[in-house]
């Protein structure tokens, strides 16, 4: 073997050679022959028929590496305790790169995972130390000619150990609980527990503290938190600007009370005057919450600290008049039609949007009626039932846009979470739909109603 299997930095080097380039252009299938590095051209690798999802990354495996794809439970070079990934990107409009989908590490049962600690995990074991190969995805292509972008190595404890033993420990605990059908992604931060299986029916496992049947699951890197780790790697070396929000010895949740608990009861007009800032318009609350979390100007519809670029996490506010109720629905970014009716769901933009993790600023209307003043918050991710439901009208859509028939869109009236509406500024402010017409712009927004009872209505006051 031409680098040696017990150094990651050797094995790092090795793949390096595939960076701006192709497998096939690299053309280094290579097997220990008596202990000499040989080229190989054997027929049991290159005349393989390699489909499906994951077909980059076996070939990957097996034509570069020489390995045997398998599902062992031990590390792809198991001498150097490395695990072997690969993750499609796909690149916008803007011409910006993004990761394409979350990144799945390994199948767990719930009987098994119920007996583990962190420290003893099949994760710890695992998938703590990642070769990571990012490749920009063309289904037009053969995998050996998808241009692979960059190579290197991720460490997650050395990076980011309390919330990801945190977001394990969270996982675990529902499984412990006897609520494993209750586990949702969007309960975590980095790392998540993915649904695995065709249909929900051919998934379902046994759970040991509870007779209900819960999907089968693995654990995965969260879309946002490998699109952080992309962005993280590929500035490596750069002299970059890393922020922190949580402080030290606190979790991110506490650090976010600290935060936002000196502001409870003030109103708008005095948060302003505390931090020294001066807002209008549609979004003054929304851009106010962001504020107070440490976001400046230029960054109030960004993220400038770690943890809310790694968790995608979400700052939304709510107005809530003096009888009670809201006036807003809460949107989510345009539908890309072209796009979307390349998705599966759980790797769709909405989905992605709806597994991050939110925090909602309450603002109440002031009893003058002269202002609103921050009545409470909280962080919030839509349950796993209400998640299924979101899916079935997210399908609705994509068939609509498929017929191109944009007047049979999920309405607020056919259901209680999500519906389909117009999010444009104009007329005029349009997008191309899979047929080559335009058709103004449209967002999933969820319903009024649904923001009241499940968001507002349990509404937990910081203290």
């Amino acid at each position: 073997m031409i680098y040696n299997e017990q150094d990651p930095k050797q094995i790092l080097e090795y793949a390096r050679r595939l960076e701006k380039n192709t497998i096939r252009e690299t053309n280094t299938v290579f097997e220990t022959n008596e202990g000499a590095a040989t080229k190989s051209t054997s027929p049991k690798y290159m005349g393989k028929d390699y489909q499906g999802k994951g077909s980059f990354g076996q070939v990957l495996e097996e034509q570069y590496f020489g390995k045997k794809n398998d599902s062992v439970s031990q590390p792809d070079f198991p001498k150097a305790k490395m695990e072997l990934k690969a993750s499609p990107l796909k690149r916008l409009k803007n011409n910006q790169i993004r990761v394409k989908e979350r990144l799945v590490l390994n199948l767990f049962t719930y009987m098994d995972i119920d007996k583990e600690t962190f420290g003893t995990s099949h994760f710890k074991m695992k998938d703590t130390l990642i070769l990571l190969v990012f490749y920009f995805y063309d289904n037009s292509l053969n995998p050996l000619d998808m241009t692979i972008d960059l190579v290197d190595i991720w460490e997650c404890l050395k990076e980011d150990e309390r919330q990801i033993r945190q977001d394990w420990e969270d996982i675990v605990k529902k499984v412990h609980d006897g609520k494993a059908e209750e586990i949702s992604e969007g309960d975590t931060l980095y790392l998540g527990a993915c649904t695995k299986g065709t249909t929900t029916l051919s998934s379902m496992q046994r759970q040991p503290h509870s007779d209900v049947l819960a999907r089968g699951r693995a654990l995965c890197f969260k879309t946002s938190y490998i699109n952080h780790i992309y962005n993280v790697l590929k500035a490596k070396g750069n002299e970059r600007e890393q922020r922190f929000v949580t402080k030290k010895d606190a979790t991110f949740e506490e650090t976010i009370a600290t935060l936002f608990n000196p502001c409870i009861g003030m109103t708008g007009e005095q948060i302003q005057q505390k931090l020294g800032i001066k807002v209008e318009g549609k979004a003054k609350y929304a851009i106010i919450a962001r504020m107070i979390l440490g976001f400046n100007r230029k960054g109030m519809h960004g993220k400038r600290f770690y943890e809310f670029d790694a968790a995608d996490i979400q700052v939304k506010s709510i107005r809530i008049e003096k009888n009670g109720g809201i006036r807003e629905n809460i949107s989510f970014k345009p539908i890309q039609y072209k796009e979307l009716v390349t998705q599966d769901w759980e790797d769709s933009d909405l989905y992605q949007e709806l597994t991050s993790k939110f925090i909602f600023a309450m603002f109440r209307k002031t009893d003058d009626d002269s202002d609103y003043y921050l009545s409470g918050y909280r962080f919030w991710n839509m349950p796993e039932k209400d998640l299924e439901v979101a899916g079935q009208e997210w399908f609705r859509t994509k068939a609509a846009i498929l017929r191109d028939d944009f007047s049979d869109m999920p309405k607020m009236r056919d259901h209680k979470v999500i519906h389909v509406r117009p999010h444009a500024k104009n007329k005029l402010d349009e997008m191309e739909t899979p047929s080559g017409r335009m058709e103004y712009k449209r967002s999933f927004w969820l319903n009024r109603d649904y923001v009241m009872k499940t968001i507002v209505g349990i509404q937990k006051a910081s203290s």
